[in-house]
């Protein structure tokens, strides 16, 4: 009789119900939870959270994902069960690897906080399941050293919750720019060794917003995939998103809806806008890689415990998202590989592919749900707003959450590059594109782009002055010496080779300044402005023959 009481109290504890449930020991409790949601962690605090988290578990390899510039140690937990420890060992698993990353801006806490609190619910709570179909790979301090730059008021819209938080500029790196030019340790320390080595099919990436008042708890937003394959982002954003928001209001009644942003030059706003479509943003770059990624980003007004918890609940729920359809998102991802290669063998130096893109408002408006804004008449005269307290839902409101191209180009079948462009090279390797070298030497007819103007762009990005290029392609027949390049396209990073290597690419290599010092010196010395990359747009065994 005695244990069967028990046994009904146990039940009665931990089943998902009731309200008590088992005490986990303190040291498993993240700091959020251990200051009354006074503090966030530090990264010393993070690794020490880990270590705590995976005393009595094999279910976690552990990695260094990179080394900081201030030398701190970025941690990679690969979560898995049965365990497993290198790449080879996930793909003869059959399982998808899912990858979630937090505190890429050293201020944006929640999704650091969130990711230890999901390691503690699998490993200690009721989610182990969530690793029966599935691989885990977790980051949860991305940006280590903006981490611990912490300070008073980093936050303004976070309103002092918690106390002090990071910055969000690595050494004056966003590093959440940098996903083409690859300049930081962890933009290449990501690519390297979670792209390239682990190949995730999906990519989560962990923010908070700078300030909207909407009234969600949480936005979200796919990999807007312009040059790529839209399979990838259409699935992400018309089904699985979908999807994760209708189950996290049925199970926890929060409202989660698609990012954007409006402006206060009129109330009530008629258009809702997404961020750029550019691939320096991560979770864009993943689009071009023909993998799933998705942007979330937590209500910064709310106090920090809300938004730890959406942020936890929003990635537990993708998880039970992922662990039921990853066979699905796998078989999308396989299809996008094969049919970004095949077009390029059946169509390359015929299929055109865009290089600039603008935004664009889907075709049916959305009810927006925000808090209202109260206008009023300043002493000058002018119209100002001041927000109320009241959450109202804004029917009609123009959606912008695609894009559409606003110039095109060629996609060849290969690019030549002389052996002098070591730098672009370079570059290419950092994503892990193959490149071969000539031979011997061939002269070949090719796509030439010559240059018309240089436009610098004004701000600095980076610590970038971007560039802007203008001119025409023309045929012409060029030799290639010995040593140098052939980048082939017939393979399924193709559309991401594309947007790095073309002139005119609004976020490729030539937008981030990686040919100025040529095309400068072509000029001064009075020769024709010649973009140093050529297009191939016969067979590009005809190289490679000779």
């Amino acid at each position: 009789m005695k244990s069967a009481l028990i046994a009904v109290v146990f039940f009665w504890l931990v089943s998902p119900g009731s309200l008590a449930q088992v005490p986990f020991d303190e040291s498993l409790m993240t700091v959020p939870e251990r200051t009354a949601y006074a503090r966030t962690s530090t990264h010393a605090e993070v690794l020490q959270s880990i270590d705590n988290l995976l005393r009595g578990s094999d279910l976690v390899h552990r990695e260094t994902m990179l080394v900081t510039r201030d030398g701190r140690d970025v941690p990679l937990l690969i979560v898995s069960d049965p365990p497993i420890s290198t790449p080879a060992e996930a793909q003869s698993s059959g399982k998808p690897v899912i990858y979630i990353q937090g505190n890429i801006h050293g201020g944006e806490v929640e999704g650091k906080e969130a990711i230890l609190i999901l390691l503690r619910d699998i490993l200690h709570g009721d989610k182990a399941h969530l690793l029966a179909n599935q691989i885990l790979a977790l980051a949860p301090i991305y940006n280590a050293d903006g981490n611990d730059q912490l300070s008073e008021n980093s936050r303004p819209n976070q309103e002092l919750s918690p106390v002090q938080t990071g910055e969000r500029f690595s050494h004056g790196y966003d590093l959440n720019r940098d996903g083409m030019a690859a300049e930081t340790p962890e933009t290449r320390g990501l690519l390297r060794n979670v792209l390239q080595r682990w190949d995730p099919q999906l990519f989560v990436d962990m923010h908070t917003t700078n300030g909207t008042w909407h009234g969600y708890s949480l936005t979200y937003a796919p990999s807007y995939h312009t040059a790529g394959d839209p399979s990838t982002s259409d699935y992400t954003m018309n089904v699985m998103l979908p999807a994760v928001s209708q189950s996290i209001k049925a199970k926890y009644d929060l409202d989660f809806f698609l990012f954007g942003d409006f402006t206060l030059e009129r109330w009530p706003p008629t258009e809702f806008r997404t961020f750029h479509h550019a691939p320096r943003y991560l979770t864009n770059l993943m689009g071009l890689r023909n993998r799933m990624a998705i942007l979330s980003e937590t209500f910064s007004h709310d106090r920090f415990y809300k938004r730890i918890h959406s942020a936890n609940v929003f990635i537990e729920e993708i998880l039970e998202y992922t662990n039921r359809h990853g066979q699905t998102i796998m078989q999308i991802n396989r299809e996008a590989d094969a049919r970004t290669q095949e077009k390029i063998a059946g169509q390359g130096g015929r299929i055109s592919n865009g290089v600039a893109f603008e935004m664009m408002a889907q075709p049916e408006p959305v009810t927006l749900r925000a808090y209202n804004h109260i206008p009023y008449r300043t002493e000058s005269g002018q119209i100002a707003y001041t927000r109320s307290a009241e959450l109202i839902d804004i029917e009609g409101v123009a959606n912008f959450q695609q894009f559409r191209p606003l110039q095109t180009s060629i996609m060849p079948r290969a690019y030549l590059i002389p052996a002098d462009q070591e730098s672009i090279i370079e570059k290419l390797s950092q994503h892990g594109i193959e490149v071969t070298r000539l031979e011997r030497s061939i002269t070949i007819e090719v796509e030439a782009f010559t240059v018309s103007q240089i436009e610098t762009q004004d701000a600095v990005q980076n610590g970038h002055q971007n560039t802007r290029l203008s001119g025409d392609f023309q045929s012409m027949e060029r030799t290639f010496q010995e040593g140098d390049y052939q980048v082939p396209l017939d393979n399924p990073l193709a559309n991401l080779i594309f947007y790095l290597l073309e002139p005119q690419a609004d976020d490729g290599l030539a937008y981030w300044n990686y040919f100025d010092q040529h095309l400068q010196n072509l000029q001064a010395n009075d020769r024709p402005l010649i973009y140093p990359v050529f297009k191939l747009m016969e067979q590009a065994g005809a190289v490679s023959d000779q």
